[in-house]
């Protein structure tokens, strides 16, 4: 009587999962992500992007809107995380998830003409996004370094880009101002550059010294997230001179930087003072001061408190500053050919006056 009890209980069970997997409930993500990666490799129709192996759109359970939202398939509802009981179905549909947010990013990335150079022999697999002609053509050069974590190149946070949209997640909304205004762009991947091996300081310094370094443009400026203003200063430690004469400003997000634990010379100190300008996490309104000793450089509220949403929110800002920044160095390298002519011309009428 109890098996028939037991065996009754069990396919009534069996026979509810079914048809709720069959009807494409959104509440049964984590469970139809693990069968459809698994089927997909069974069948030998996964795909590859950047070494990974990535389900195909076809068979993920959500797909992007066309303004950039994530939503399911089937019932058009929005994506919501939810956690389960089990860790490992929890790790395995984040692991799904994240690769199809960077592979649909990668796609839209492409689509608006900015491509994925084939790396040297000696850089291995690493590999950064850039748009055509950037390395050629004088305009200014965006240069974006990520913060460290799962994310990948296009990405301030995956997880932010499923559960806000591709606007607040991604980094489309700067490589389409970026092109809109005629001017280039270059993604770094530090946390997928060269392999397991390889640090994001190194990643970044290998960026530069291949392609940044190389560029015609000295109109360089840097958006860096995170970790990525570490990386960004330790390059300023090593390459003080470089990085000087060819970048013209540096936005820091959020960044992780410190100017007490990391060597910067005399030069470096006083270029981040003019040069660069720091948005910090705070309850106060965007671009509001917030002081500190130990900023080394103009510190504003990023107006917001979220890690993941201070690239969306402050990049207004951000770009206005870098449009003050060469305003400003324009106006000096005017003044100082003026003053140059003005000089000449006064010592000019000196000597005349002392041959008369």
């Amino acid at each position: 009587y109890n098996y028939s009890v037991f065996f009754f209980v069990f396919f009534s069970v069996y026979n509810i999962a079914q048809y709720l997997l069959e009807a494409n409930f959104p509440f049964m993500l984590c469970t139809r992500m693990e069968l459809m990666v698994d089927t997909a490799k069974a069948e030998g129709q996964t795909q590859s992007h950047g070494g990974q192996a990535v389900s195909p759109p076809s068979i993920f359970p959500y797909r992007f809107t066309s303004d950039g939202r994530l939503c399911h398939r089937v019932t058009q509802e929005p994506f919501m995380f939810q956690r389960g009981c089990d860790p490992d179905a929890t790790q395995r549909e984040d692991q799904a998830l994240c690769l199809h947010v960077t592979q649909h990013v990668h796609s839209l990335l492409e689509d608006k003409g900015v491509y994925l150079p084939p790396p040297p022999e000696s850089q291995g697999q690493g590999y950064v996004y850039l748009s055509p002609g950037a390395l050629e053509s004088p305009a200014t050069l965006l240069v974006v370094v990520q913060d460290r974590g799962t994310m990948r190149c296009g990405l301030w946070s995956w997880r932010a880009a499923a559960s806000d949209g591709l606007e607040r997640g991604s980094m489309i909304p700067y490589v389409r101002r970026v092109l809109e205004e005629g001017s280039s762009v270059l993604l770094m991947n530090p946390n997928q550059g060269g392999g397991a091996r390889e640090t994001p300081e190194e990643h970044v310094h290998r960026v530069w010294d291949l392609l940044v370094s190389r560029c015609v443009s000295r109109r360089v400026v840097v958006v860096a997230h995170g970790y990525g203003g570490l990386a960004f200063v330790d390059l300023l430690c090593r390459r003080p001179q470089q990085v000087v004469r060819q970048v013209w400003a540096a936005a820091f997000l959020d960044s992780s930087h410190s100017l007490w634990h990391q060597p910067l010379d005399a030069t470096g100190r006083e270029w981040l003072r003019t040069r660069s300008r720091r948005w910090v996490l705070s309850s106060k309104p965007l671009n509001q001061p917030v002081g500190s000793l130990k900023a080394g450089c103009p510190q504003m509220s990023a107006g917001t408190q979220s890690h993941d949403a201070a690239p969306y929110v402050c990049m207004e800002s951000v770009f206005r500053f870098f449009s003050k920044t060469h305003l400003r160095k324009m106006h000096i390298f005017f003044w100082h050919i003026f003053t140059n002519k003005m000089s000449s011309r006064i010592k000019n009428v000196q000597q005349i006056n002392n041959y008369l």
